[in-house]
């Protein structure tokens, strides 16, 4: 069974992915099996952060008054898996993008954020 117990949901700075220890398929958030095989065999492995920007969107309402518009990434992964997480500069799909953790506004947890990464 998938375990992300540390993970950026309980504190820790980083993705955690699943992977089936049968088929090698890899999946993001926990699940009991494997959403390819049906397998229960699975670990759990981090992810390096780096990936492909697909999607953004701009949600102008937010829980603060005066509370400044969020902008969300939906990103590739480069072991597959999408994922979604705030957006910390001008970000367009097709940009390749990393992984950050950053305060989420409260000051209690750190929230995933992907910035645009330089071609190397």
């Amino acid at each position: 069974m998938s375990r992300h117990h540390d993970d950026w949901t309980h504190g820790e700075p980083r993705l955690v992915l699943g992977v089936c220890d049968d088929c090698e398929n890899r999946w993001y958030l926990p699940r009991d099996h494997c959403p390819r095989c049906g397998s229960g065999r699975s670990s759990s492995r981090q992810s390096s952060g780096d990936g492909l920007c697909v999607a953004v969107t701009r949600s102008h309402v937010t829980g603060e008054v005066g509370g400044a518009p969020l902008s969300l990434a939906l990103v590739q992964l480069d072991e597959g898996p999408v994922v979604m997480g705030r957006v910390r500069d001008e970000l367009v799909p097709g940009d390749r993008a990393r992984v950050e953790f950053v305060p989420d506004g409260t000051g209690t947890a750190l929230v995933p954020s992907f910035s645009r990464r330089a071609l190397t």
